[in-house]
């Protein structure tokens, strides 16, 4: 269903007329894809054994990665051909053929009842929490912090975040179930998810900002940045997944590295300069993210997934998903308010740029280290325990 609602969303994107479908269509097209990308995890966790989880999790990153690869190219070439509508439909003719293949080969579930409901109010109290929160970060630094319309939202998200709580406890089909979050161990990765994600809103974003704005160079060059990362995400995954797959003490080491290995390079983009041979530093330091979301991909889902009864694979893998979209959304609005401040004066001047990208990485960088932390001294503690009570 998701995935035909993407094609359906896509096609009406291309041949939108007015702003308002064109938003309709945007809007409908995130929110299929959401579902639609999550179902390949869920059904990765359920089909393997979860000692070969890792290994199916590096497959299935390899073969993403090179469709984002592909289709960039793809869509690009069309662009440049002066068929801006063709590359926007592009996208559809994979799309009917993956939906195709899903419908004719992937059995039905018959362990469902057919009883299972939208949650359509911890939906809306959800969107309600959330706007209240990001909403008043994204113009937090553009109309002061201490604006009562900034308290007002920040307010507001907080009450309705308190509801929806407790009206999650309460509902038989929760769009977030409280209960998983008792087991310590699902917490965990889930919070590890969440904290590998917050890097990539400034590497998308303030990456080519930096590398335009702040060291000069063209948008060509900028554009390009993200190349070496996407090579190292096409190849790295299947290693990485094989290597986690043989000892479980690996899981950690490889949510370590996920870590580590994005924070590193957040902090030394951390120090730009307006040298444009600082853009090498970039493509490096980017390319070593690529090794981290290699590891990122085969470990925490995985992990996260062998807390799980079979019967909540489904929605706890969503969960994990869930954590990683609210993780960009969030860091977004917060490094907008960072880069927004130290710009406040002057969004045109060059310094006042290279204070607010370097403010954003080492932002980044920062908290990704807090995942670090996490890891080492509580989820290694938790696995080694396991362990010792398995032998």
């Amino acid at each position: 269903v998701s995935g035909v609602a993407c094609i359906l969303f896509g096609i009406g994107k291309a041949y939108a007329k007015t702003l308002l479908i064109l938003m309709i269509c945007r809007i409908g097209l995130g929110i299929s894809q959401g579902a639609f990308m999550a179902a390949p995890y869920i059904i990765v966790g359920m089909i393997n054994e979860k000692k070969d989880v890792p290994k199916a999790m590096g497959l299935l990153s390899t073969a993403l990665a090179v469709g984002g690869f592909v289709g960039s190219i793809v869509a690009g070439v069309l662009t440049d051909l002066g068929v801006l509508k063709l590359a926007i439909l592009f996208p559809a003719v994979p799309l009917v053929i993956g939906v195709s293949f899903i419908g004719f080969l992937y059995p039905n579930d018959k362990s469902v009842n057919g009883k299972a409901r939208i949650d359509t109010a911890g939906i809306v109290l959800l969107v309600l929490a959330l706007s209240g929160v990001l909403l008043p970060l994204n113009f937090a630094s553009t109309i002061g912090w201490t604006n009562p319309v900034v308290l007002f939202g920040f307010a507001v998200g907080i009450v309705f975040t308190m509801i929806f709580i407790r009206v999650e406890k309460k509902t038989q089909q929760p769009i977030i179930p409280v209960k998983l979050f008792e087991e310590k161990k699902y917490l965990a990765f889930v919070a590890i998810s969440f904290l590998c994600y917050v890097y990539r809103g400034a590497m998308d974003v303030y990456a080519p900002l930096g590398a335009i704005n702040v060291m000069g160079t063209s948008a060509a060059t900028a554009g390009s940045l993200q190349f070496p990362r996407t090579v190292v995400t096409i190849f790295l995954p299947v290693l990485a997944g094989t290597w986690v797959a043989k000892k479980r003490e690996n899981m950690w080491k490889a949510m370590a590295f996920a870590t580590a290995l994005s924070a590193v390079p957040m902090l030394v983009m951390g120090f730009t300069t307006q040298s444009a041979s600082f853009v090498i530093v970039y493509y490096v330091a980017l390319a070593i993210t690529g090794i981290a979301e290699s590891f990122r991909g085969v470990s925490v889902t995985p992990a996260a997934q062998s807390c799980l009864k079979p019967e909540d694979i489904g929605v706890g893998t969503a969960l994990v998903n869930f954590a990683n979209s609210l993780a960009s959304s969030i860091s977004a609005a917060l490094y907008g308010a960072i880069y927004g401040g130290f710009t406040a004066a002057d969004v045109t001047d060059r310094t006042l740029m290279q204070k607010g990208v370097n403010g954003v990485f080492l932002t980044a960088g920062i908290i990704t280290f807090v995942g670090m932390g996490l890891v080492i001294f509580w989820v290694r503690p938790m696995l080694e325990k396991e362990d010792k009570n398995n032998i």
